[in-house]
């Protein structure tokens, strides 16, 4: 064997010497095969099919050695000690790192710590082989990105555990495509949902998949109820026929727009409303209907003026008639007479230029409503798609007459501004998360870290949601005798993290209930606890509770409401302080909501989105 074969190269003629390296007869095709303890491979020969003769490959040392050299993915190998002992040129170009970067270095520092616990968690050195688990590495300059990692131990004869082999296949691409997509669909149902006109999606059978709360609105009939019927029930009786063989044609016809119809339907309260349909076709890759998103827009005002200016055309248009009969009854009775009454003729002339100027007016009257009927028409139609009314707008304006700067108004009317700004506010709080999730998932979060104490957190914190919690009667108890040291945190956002876990107590805990609030210090951290004596959660959704957008309370009837986004910004805050947030919960007996935060640690924007923050499916 000469002294100048590639490393590789001699491990393999290792591996043949001690027996796990052999040649085997595979139905007539040598191969040269590796054997493991729990599978293995083949390399060297491959049959042509046929009877006919198998090409010879070549060494399947040579072989491997190309294979592994060329490979369009990260290999690596690793000794007992998991150090890394050998990796192909791609491995070197993901991750930043050259062969000094590389040589014995733990594989473990190729990961973010929690990743690695998650690694370690899936126990692979006893099971001896993992497929496809998604994780993130570093790189040298401290970049994280998105894997799909294959791990297999190496075993001796007697089954130790000699070294590992990796492969590592960068997915970041398809990982940010999968995040753009989320928030896509989450922009889309946004506008589907809030829509000033109403929507609502069909089955290619014309049942109701889904509508919006304009639609739910404007008809009277709550989501669940129209879900699965057809939309023909709710027509007017007298159109239904038309409409089903207009809409079996427009999927027959598999043209994506249609010409817009009208269409009368009854609400729930029996009331006919006249809408302009409009219909879009979505088609299957095999161009088959998918569904059909339909918009409406309410046009009965606007009918019932049509129909008033249309009357009153018609009145108009008798008149002239009964009018013009009676000039032309005149005009012969006077021809007549002409011969013996000429004065009476120049009267009656004179009489008819009169009446002809009338006409004429008239004339120009009705082109003139014509004109305005038109104008009327776009406008409608124009303000129907854009009327918007801006939030701040609403706010201001209620608040001013709330605090009667412009008149004295009475109690119920303040009872019905309070309602409005208490959902302005409501509105303002969910755009407000919005933006904190965004930022959170991006890294763009701001910290502006201070010295601060742990009794000033609890104090600010509970003073925000006491009001809450004096609606339901519900005692908020602190203790934080046993932590003196004070915190580098970014006050403001460590203070949200506890009014966002004191609320979701309060909404949880049953009325003249207590909630306590404990701290206590923890080697070279500071553990907050908040505890209520609500339902609990279950223990399936433990994890579960700090995704985007998760709620335990889930369906159409829900009880408690919320966004379920104040858990996950909470996760979100503490992770970039270094921090760890975790649920215990006894179902029945009520929760513990904990998290850590270290007493002077560098705070890292960043690490919420190293962590990939996970979002819930919408419900």
């Amino acid at each position: 064997m000469s002294s100048e074969e590639p490393e590789i190269v001699r491990e393999l003629r290792e591996e043949e010497r001690s027996g796990r390296l052999r040649v085997h007869d595979g139905g007539g095709v040598d191969d040269v095969v590796v054997q493991d303890a729990d599978e293995s491979w083949s390399v060297g020969c491959v049959p042509t099919g046929g009877g006919k003769k198998p090409v010879n490959l070549g060494d399947p040392v040579v072989l491997y050695q190309t294979i592994f050299e060329n490979s369009a993915v990260a290999i690596t190998l690793t000794d007992e000690n998991e150090r890394l002992i050998r990796w192909n040129p791609y491995a070197e170009r993901l991750l930043g790192r050259g062969r000094d970067d590389l040589w014995m270095l733990p594989v473990k520092s190729l990961y973010p710590a929690e990743e690695w616990a998650k690694i370690r968690f899936q126990n692979v050195r006893q099971r001896g082989i993992t497929h496809h688990l998604e994780t993130r590495m570093v790189r040298k300059n401290g970049e994280c990105f998105d894997v799909d990692l294959s791990l297999s131990m190496l075993k001796d004869q007697v089954g130790n555990v000699i070294g590992s082999i990796g492969i590592v296949k960068d997915i970041s691409a398809s990982k940010s495509l999968e995040k753009a997509l989320r928030r896509s669909e989450e922009t889309f149902k946004q506008l589907y949902e809030k829509a000033p006109v109403l929507y609502h999606t069909l089955s290619p059978r014309g049942e109701i998949t889904n509508i919006n709360e304009q639609w739910s609105r404007v008809m009277g009939y709550p989501k669940e109820e129209v879900l699965g019927k057809y939309i023909f029930d709710f027509i007017e009786f007298s159109e239904r026929d038309a409409a089903v063989r207009s809409f079996e044609s427009k999927i027959a016809s598999k043209q994506q727009f249609s010409q817009p119809t009208e269409r009368m339907y009854k609400t729930r309260s029996g009331e006919e409303r006249i809408f302009l349909i409009r219909d879009f076709l979505v088609f299957d890759e095999n161009d088959a209907v998918l569904s059909i998103q339909t918009t409406m827009v309410d046009v009965t005002e606007r009918k019932m003026m049509e129909k008033s200016l249309l009357e009153r055309r018609d009145e108009l248009e008798q008149v002239v008639a009964e009018r013009t009969a009676e000039l032309l009854q005149k005009n012969v009775r006077l021809h007549e007479e002409a011969v013996e009454h000429e004065q009476i003729e120049t009267a009656l002339e004179l009489t008819l230029s009169h009446l002809k100027e009338s006409q004429d007016k008239i004339q120009e009257q009705n082109r003139q409503l014509r004109k305005l009927d038109e104008l009327k028409t776009n406008f409608l139609n124009v303000a129907s798609h854009e009327l918007r009314t801006p939030l701040a707008s609403i706010k201001g304006f209620a608040q001013i007459m709330h605090e009667r700067m412009i008149g004295e108004i009475t109690d119920e009317q303040a009872k019905g501004l309070t309602v409005v700004l208490r959902n302005v506010e409501r509105l303002d709080r969910l755009i407000q998360d919005i933006l904190d999730i965004s930022r959170l998932e991006s890294g763009t979060m701001q910290y502006k870290p201070e010295p601060v104490t742990v009794s000033d957190l609890l104090t600010e914190a509970v003073s925000i949601v006491k009001p809450l919690a004096g609606h339901r009667k519900v005692t908020i108890h602190a203790d934080d005798r046993r932590t003196l040291q004070p915190l580098i945190v970014d006050k403001g956002r460590i203070v949200q993290v506890l009014v966002n876990l004191l609320s979701n107590a309060v909404k949880f805990s049953p009325d003249q209930s207590t909630i306590s609030v404990r701290t206590r210090l923890e080697g070279d951290q500071v553990l907050f606890e908040v505890e209520d004596h609500g339902r609990g959660i279950p223990t399936e959704n433990l994890e579960k509770i700090f995704e985007t957008f998760f709620q335990v309370d889930q369906g159409l009837d829900r009880k408690f409401g919320g966004t379920g986004l104040g858990l996950s910004i909470a996760r979100g805050i503490v992770d970039a302080h270094g921090g760890r947030i975790w649920a215990e919960s006894t179902p029945g007996a009520g929760s513990i909501l904990r998290f850590t935060l270290p007493l002077n640690a560098p705070i890292d924007p960043g690490s919420a989105q190293q962590k990939d923050i996970t979002t819930a499916p919408i419900r």
